[in-house]
């Protein structure tokens, strides 16, 4: 790899487990604190490779990845001021069902870890902790959902599109709702 000065990138974030800059309008690098999540991370993007909302991997090295740079704002965000709509729940729902396939430990994500970029297509940009054990629905998702008060319409999509998952989900979701 070319030595990167960070210093002299646009920095996009940073949370638990790195920083990410942007390097160009494609790309951009996740440096990351601890190898042991490189290497997760590495695994699940190699993993969803074929997958068209996960970002592609461009090089790593040993604190690094370049990957696909994913343009927008976060699910979490985009759903304060938009509405939510049929598009982006057909997507939710592809998303996890197709990290079910693909066999990922944890088919759920964040709303946070969601990009929604100006085609109002989805990314999912931090898939780290896929690679560890979650119940059998997507339970963070749903608790961003719930939160933003648009769980019921999400349901109802699911109940009418896709009545297999509706029935893995909804004795889930009505008792994370209960306690919610």
């Amino acid at each position: 790899m070319v030595e990167i000065r960070l210093d002299q990138l646009e920095f996009i974030g940073a949370g638990k487990h790195g920083e990410v800059y942007k390097l160009d309008e494609k790309r951009c690098v996740k440096v990351y604190r601890r190898r042991h999540y490189l290497r997760m991370e590495l695994a699940a993007l190699k993993r969803g490779a074929k997958a068209s909302f996960f970002p592609q991997v461009h090089e790593w090295g040993e604190n690094y990845i370049i990957r696909d740079y994913a343009p927008g704002i976060p699910l979490n965000h985009y759903l304060r001021a938009e509405r939510f709509t049929p598009a982006i729940a057909r997507q939710l729902v592809e998303m996890v069902e197709t990290m079910r396939k693909l066999r990922f430990r944890r088919a759920d994500t964040r709303l946070s870890h969601i990009i929604v970029d100006p085609n109002r297509k989805l990314w999912l940009i931090d898939p780290v902790n896929t690679m560890k054990p979650s119940p059998p629905y997507p339970r963070k998702l749903f608790k961003g959902l719930i939160r933003r008060g648009v769980d019921e319409e999400f349901m109802a999509y699911v109940q009418e599109h896709y009545p297999e998952v509706y029935g893995r989900w909804e004795r889930h979701v009505r008792r994370l709702k209960e306690r919610s």
